[in-house]
């Protein structure tokens, strides 16, 4: 039986060094982040999506779709640990098997990858799948039930990072170096931009 997975994209940053809320910027027909969402939403598993930064104004952008929940979280300003710690409150009530957390600005992330994930995961349900790009260890990342406590006590803005660290052994490691790429800047996300669309 396939492990009963939640999906949590995390997008509640306020784009400071963008200057305008890159959840929004165009990308192909849709937005960055609907584009993130629709690609979660084809794997078939219900998706949060965690917002807080112009909330109110990007939830009204995001489509309705059946298994999709978002959420506004109103202490985003603490930091990526403190959402992701929030996403927990939301699926307590939920019996899962683990939960798969990625960003709303990684466009590149195909539906193939994060299915590989969740087949790694499979093979490994008490485990830690990541990503692993340029040496860094991130998301998108899987992490098991065994996990949950430690994900719903995250206050700062390290993020899940503290916890991969912490449980070296039970990391398996996917090389995600063709799918995540940093858009922190208008300049980042042009080049993303040009890269997938051509201009």
């Amino acid at each position: 039986m396939s492990p009963n997975i939640a999906i949590v994209i995390l997008a509640a940053g306020a784009s400071s060094r963008m200057g305008v809320p890159k959840q929004l910027l165009p990308w192909g027909n849709s937005s960055l982040l609907n584009h993130v969402i629709h690609t979660a939403c084809t794997l078939d598993h219900q998706v949060h999506v965690v917002l807080g930064a112009h909330g109110e104004r990007i939830k009204k952008e995001i489509p309705e779709i059946v298994n999709l929940h978002s959420h506004i979280n109103p202490k985003w300003k603490e930091g990526i640990g403190n959402s992701i710690a929030f996403a927990m409150t939301k699926l307590m009530d939920v019996n899962l098997d683990g939960v798969l957390f990625l960003l709303g600005d990684q466009p590149f992330v195909s539906a193939n990858y994060l299915m590989e994930l969740l087949r790694c995961f499979k093979g490994n349900s008490t485990g830690i799948i990541v990503s692993e790009f340029y040496g860094n260890l991130g998301v998108p990342a899987v992490f098991s039930s065994a996990y949950f406590k430690e994900l719903s006590t995250l206050s700062t803005d390290v993020g899940a990072k503290f916890i991969i660290k912490k449980h070296p052994k039970k990391v398996l490691k996917l090389n995600a170096e063709e799918y995540v790429r940093d858009i922190d800047t208008l300049a980042d996300y042009r080049k993303a931009h040009q890269i997938m669309f051509g201009n």
